[in-house]
Formats: structure tokens, C-alpha cells, sequence
């Protein structure tokens, strides 16, 4: 589920507020952004999910796997971390330290418990920080890792944007909405196509992902399309938790719309399988 801020005219200081939601609906419409109440019902919505977007540990070990050349205990860099859906598995995957980012205190807040209960927190440094201004020196990190956000700031400006701050030879590992094929787009359903238009226009092919990293002097190790079991575990959760919400938010028009158009994007995952997914891509400095 994914917000594509351009299309939303939000204001400018919010923007900083939602790059952190990937697990937000992207076709959240007609809603009074400007009103001051929409960001806190926004978040409050979207707390308490097992995690913010689709995604196991086995997906994450699987693109980090793939990950060649990394030190023993490399120096980690999260963007978009929400909760720790991720950082708790890369913790458990390598010896190195995770500086996980995000832009709203709760979720952070959560990660550190998680970090805690699952006794990584020596492991596990958190930051209010905005992807797109990033505040650490040249080459600081081994590998940068963003499931689910890149899209945000928008997957080439982040491509080029980050680089700097990866080590020569460090990866950069991102997951991304993509058609699942070219003639698949072509073919897709009109309902899908004019989902997918106002929801993420510049959406593309993996390889053509793959193509653009490329094109920014990245070496691409290698993708692999997340399972239909993850996003099964996550609209699941979403829905539930728009059942439980439903009594607190569903009367207000701003809470209603966030429902609603959450259940619309379930619904349609559902009714047109393997037409579109997240794409993990990995990629080499």
C-alpha cells in the first residue's frame, strides 16, 4: 500500500511527517490534508500493524543474501524502518550495527521494544530523519536498506541521492511496486491500470528498476519478487486492524476515507493476482 505524495498536494510540512508510511494507501483522496487533525489520525490509524508494509524475514535474508562483499560487521543505514519489520531481521542476520531511521516518534519508540525483547538493542541506534536530507557524512555506510519507501522521493532522485553515502563496494538494497511483467501492464485489467495511474504513474518492470540503478553506476547483484504469502500476512493485518478502528474513526469524513480506500486497495489486490507486487532489488556501489 503506498502513498504518492506529488499526486496528494500535500503542504510541504507534512510531507516529512508521511515519507515514513509505506504501509499507507496510495490513493488516499479528497481527504482535508490541510486540517491539522488529518496527520494525527493518519499515523494513529496505522499504529499498531505487525509491520508497515509486506515482507518476512525470509525476504530479508533472501536480498541479503545476495548482498556480495559486505564486511563481517558492516554499518548499516535503514530508511523508512517504521517498527523494526526489517531492522529486527537484518540484527539478526549480521554482527553489524543498524542506524535505523524514521520520521514519526511512535514507531521508533516501538522498534526500540522490539529491539529489547528480541535482544539486538546493543545493535540498534534510532533517528528522527527525513530520507531525502539525510545527516551523515560522505561514505559512512556499508549497506543502505529501505523496504517499501524509496518510491516516496521517488526511486531514481533516491538511486542518486544515497549513493554518496554508501562506501565504495557497499550495497544498496530497496523494494519497490512494480508491474509484474511489460505485456502484463498492457493487459492489466482497466480497473488496475486506473488504480495504478493515480496511485504511482511512474510504477515500472523490475528490470527496468534494475536498469535504472544501473544507469545511476550502481551494478545490480540480482531482484526477486516478494512472495503472496507476505502480502496475504499484511492486507490481513490491515484489515483487521480497519475492523478495530472502525468504531474509533469511521464516522469522521477524513477516517472514513482512509477505510474505505484501504479496503478498496485489499479488495483489488485480491481480486487480480499477479498483476503487480513488490520487487526487492539489490544493488552494488
Amino acid at each position: 500500500m503506498r502513498i504518492f505524495l506529488r499526486h496528494l498536494s500535500i503542504p510541504d510540512n507534512e510531507i516529512s511527517a508521511i515519507r515514513s508510511m509505506a504501509a499507507a494507501p496510495h490513493t488516499i483522496l479528497n481527504i482535508n490534508k490541510e486540517s491539522g487533525e488529518f496527520m494525527e489520525m493518519f499515523f494513529k490509524i496505522y499504529e499498531g500493524l505487525d509491520r508497515e508494509g509486506p515482507g518476512s524475514f525470509e525476504m530479508t535474508k533472501r536480498a541479503f543474501d545476495l548482498c556480495e562483499g559486505l564486511p563481517e560487521a558492516p554499518a548499516i543505514l535503514e530508511l523508512g524502518c517504521g517498527t523494526g519489520g526489517a531492522t529486527i531481521h537484518l540484527a539478526n542476520l549480521c554482527e553489524g550495527t543498524i542506524v535505523a531511521t524514521d520520521v514519526y516518534q511512535p514507531f521508533l519508540d516501538r522498534l526500540i521494544k522490539r529491539a529489547e525483547i528480541n535482544e539486538v538493542a546493543d545493535k540498534v541506534a534510532v533517528a528522527i530523519m527525513d530520507m531525502g536530507d539525510l545527516d551523515f557524512g560522505p561514505e559512512s555506510f556499508d549497506l543502505i536498506w529501505c523496504e517499501g519507501a524509496a518510491y516516496i522521493m521517488g526511486v531514481d532522485k533516491a538511486f542518486q541521492y544515497w549513493k554518496q553515502f554508501l562506501k565504495p563496494g557497499g550495497c544498496l538494497v530497496i523494494s519497490d511496486a512494480v508491474w509484474l511483467s511489460r505485456e502484463i501492464q498492457e493487459t492489466a485489467p482497466d480497473e488496475v491500470k486506473a488504480f495504478w495511474a493515480e496511485g504511482y504513474p511512474v510504477m515500472r518492470t523490475a528490470e527496468e528498476n534494475a536498469l535504472a540503478g544501473e544507469s545511476h553506476g550502481y551494478t545490480s547483484l540480482g531482484h526477486f519478487t516478494i512472495n503472496t504469502e507476505c502480502w496475504d500476512d499484511f492486507y490481513n493485518d490491515v484489515g483487521n486492524r480497519m475492523n478495530n478502528i472502525e468504531s474509533v474513526y469511521g464516522d469522521n469524513p477524513d477516517g472514513r476515507a482512509i477505510i474505505d480506500i484501504t479496503r478498496k486497495e485489499i479488495a483489488q489486490y485480491r481480486e487480480y493476482p499477479g498483476t503487480y507486487g513488490y520487487e526487492m532489488h539489490v544493488f552494488r556501489k
